[in-house]
């Protein structure tokens, strides 16, 4: 059974007008991913039931809830900014959704240290917002968000104020989180590597519309239209012959035989391995290298290559 459906939804704004549909199935992690004034926090405002839709209906396993206030909707939301209560220690603002439901106060006191000895933070439960790190607040979001055992747990780019060392951990954490708890997730960001890493499915989103539904792989691999190849990861536009062809970085191969030639014009490492930028006639090309493979070469240095791929 689907989880979430999102059936003909539509919504304007002065400028703005937005026309989705989708579903989200039971247990899986499903991230909007698209630029900045796609739609994508409108989306997820929606299902929450923040906003109201103009048309459209949403079903939560298969029932109608378009028209139920946020409150009898089971649905958790982490917002961006984290939204805890600086006033109140992180054991009131993780067993604050339960006091609100009128749960007695010992399996309140039992929920919030069960979720949080799962989230690893027993240890800050006495403690203020103020008093706790970036990271330790996305936990006790997450926690707060959970220990209510939502149907559906929303995310609205809970990351993206966290320094890269930190978000890279805390993805792996939600990573490991969702395996463990198999809740569905509805996640929302702008940043490329956390809905490929994250995602199971990725709704990309350009102006309003879904562009692409599909799988992290099959988006990059198999985009559908020119907003998805030129959006997902980094690839190259050439006109090779007179034709348009677009290839990604690694499908262009350095070597002494290259059947193209071009002059380097800088190079960026990486955790991953080497970045080449190559001025060729009219073109600029970036290349995907390992480091053994460009040892030695500089700025200024004619290199040759093969293309490999390209549509």
């Amino acid at each position: 059974m689907k989880k979430i459906a999102l059936i003909g939804i539509k919504k304007s704004y002065p400028g703005f007008s937005l026309s989705v549909d989708f579903d989200v199935a039971n247990g899986e992690f499903i991230s909007i991913l698209g630029p900045s004034g796609s739609g994508k926090t409108t989306v997820l405002h929606i299902i929450a039931g923040f906003i109201r839709q103009e048309h459209g209906k949403i079903l939560k396993d298969g029932i109608d809830i378009s028209f139920l206030p946020t409150s009898n909707r089971n649905i958790g939301v982490v917002f961006q900014d984290y939204a805890l209560f600086p006033y109140l220690s992180v054991y009131s603002n993780i067993a604050f959704g339960l006091k609100i439901k009128h749960f007695e106060s010992k399996r309140i006191k039992e929920a919030v240290f069960n979720i949080a000895e799962q989230f690893g933070i027993t240890h800050i439960l006495n403690k203020y917002p103020d008093m706790i790190s970036g990271g330790e607040k996305q936990r006790v979001a997450v926690a707060r968000a959970m220990v209510v055992k939502p149907d559906v747990l929303l995310m609205d780019e809970p990351l993206s104020s966290l320094d890269a060392k930190i978000r890279e951990r805390l993805m792996e954490e939600l990573k490991e989180f969702h395996q463990r708890f198999n809740t569905t997730i509805i996640y929302v960001t702008h940043d490329q590597a956390e809905a490929m890493y994250l995602a199971e499915r990725i709704v990309l989103m350009d102006n309003g519309s879904v562009d692409q539904i599909d799988t992290p792989v099959n988006l990059y691999e198999h985009p559908k239209t020119v907003f998805a190849r030129e959006f997902i990861g980094k690839i190259n536009r050439l006109v090779v012959n007179g034709e348009i062809k677009y290839i990604r970085p690694e499908e262009i191969v350095m070597s002494r035989s290259g059947k193209f030639e071009g002059t380097v014009e800088g190079i960026v490492y990486l955790d991953s391995g080497v970045e080449v930028y190559v001025k060729m006639q009219d073109n600029r090309i970036l290349v995907r290298e390992f480091l053994r493979n460009v040892k030695g070469i500089k700025p200024g240095d004619v290199v040759r290559f093969d293309l490999e791929g390209g549509d």
